[in-house]
């Protein structure tokens, strides 16, 4: 811990080491991101009292659970970014040939049936709420109250179309 720490309550530093052991034990985290980790967390705890104008009734629990969640969201962000971007300037990237054959056409065009099988055949809100989100361009707030449920209910939907067309490309 660092200076800042000894003004914190004991409790609060405990759950702080615990925080810094357990995502260093994961390897995911350099010492220098933690710091901006932990911080990012109380930010969200301050925001989160300032617009819901009520206090927190466990702030370490809630701190804790930030910081988990904002260092996934880092991390699939990261993977997400490495599979993107290529670190090769762009000088040195081989051009590919766009102008495809009859052939990857043909496979393209089935691939296209395969998956909007799957969809036709996958629950209706399932294939509603992924078509609303990814070709309607609607929020997964605008879905839940267009289909009277849940964003958590949307956010399931989405994820289980996702899945279905997963393993199809996964069948390749």
């Amino acid at each position: 811990m660092n200076e800042r720490a000894k003004y914190l309550p004991d409790g609060l530093k405990d759950q702080l080491a615990l925080l810094r052991r357990r995502l260093l034990q994961r390897g995911r985290s350099s010492r220098k991101d933690l710091d901006d980790l932990i911080q990012e967390g109380f930010l969200r705890l301050c925001r989160y009292q300032q617009e819901q104008k009520a206090m927190v009734r466990d702030p370490v629990a809630f701190l804790v659970d930030v910081v988990e969640k904002v260092h996934i969201d880092r991390v699939r962000r990261a993977a997400l970014t490495q599979r993107i971007f290529s670190d090769q300037p762009f000088e040195e990237v081989d051009c590919v040939d766009t102008a495809s054959s009859p052939e990857q056409d043909a496979e393209a065009h089935e691939l296209i049936q395969r998956i909007e099988w799957r969809l036709a055949a996958a629950n209706p809100r399932t294939r509603e709420a992924f078509l609303l989100h990814r070709f309607g361009g609607m929020s997964y707030a605008e879905i839940a109250k267009q289909l009277s449920i849940s964003t958590q209910a949307v956010t399931n939907h989405i994820a289980k179309a996702l899945l279905l067309i997963d393993n199809e490309l996964l069948r390749e």
